[in-house]
């Protein structure tokens, strides 16, 4: 007897298995005694639909991660943390840590870009681009961009709030300064 008609004498029981209960294919192919694509093309055959299996519903309000996440995010200029550094601080691997952020940007409870920059570097450099009052130029070579002011300008067109620099750029008046100061010496 073939696989149909194992299945034609337990029918009614394995339609009721599959309508009522979310057990996987695999076990109800050990259960009756055939193979997994023997469920799964009776279940086509059938047009039989299989209720979804139940997960547990996640809250912020109780998960470690994601209260650290959001406190993280609290924090000023936090959208220019880099992925790297939120896994380190939170001690995290790669996709406990993907799922928890974009669980948080569905929900609009952190911000978009929050944990979307790539780069310690550019984390470091947009850290002394906030904190100290240093020409562009001279923070992209601290950090070992050859032009930071392009990495800046990339990220304002992609949507990145990026304020404006703390140092002040003179201009002509600082370079007019500039040759007076020469001709005095």
């Amino acid at each position: 007897m073939g696989i149909r008609g194992q299945l034609r004498e337990v029918e009614d029981q394995l339609i009721k298995d599959l309508k009522e209960t979310t057990v996987p294919s695999q076990q109800l192919a050990k259960k009756y005694g055939v193979s997994k694509q023997a469920i799964f093309n009776f279940i086509h055959r059938k047009g039989i639909t299989r209720p979804k299996k139940q997960e547990p519903e996640h809250t912020e309000k109780k998960c470690l991660i994601c209260q650290s996440l959001l406190r993280i995010a609290r924090k000023p200029h936090s959208d220019f943390i880099c992925y790297q550094t939120l896994r380190e601080q939170l001690g995290l691997q790669r996709t406990e840590l993907s799922s928890h952020l974009s669980l948080l940007r569905n929900k609009k409870l952190v911000p978009q870009k929050f944990g979307r920059l790539f780069s310690k570097r550019a984390e470091l450099a947009y850290r002394i681009y906030f904190e100290r009052r240093l020409p562009v130029r001279t923070i992209g070579r601290q950090v070992g961009f050859k032009n930071f002011y392009s990495v800046i300008q990339r990220h304002k067109a992609s949507g990145w709030d990026v304020p404006p620099p703390h140092f002040k750029y003179y201009g002509t008046e600082r370079r007019s300064w500039l040759k007076k100061r020469r001709k005095k010496q």
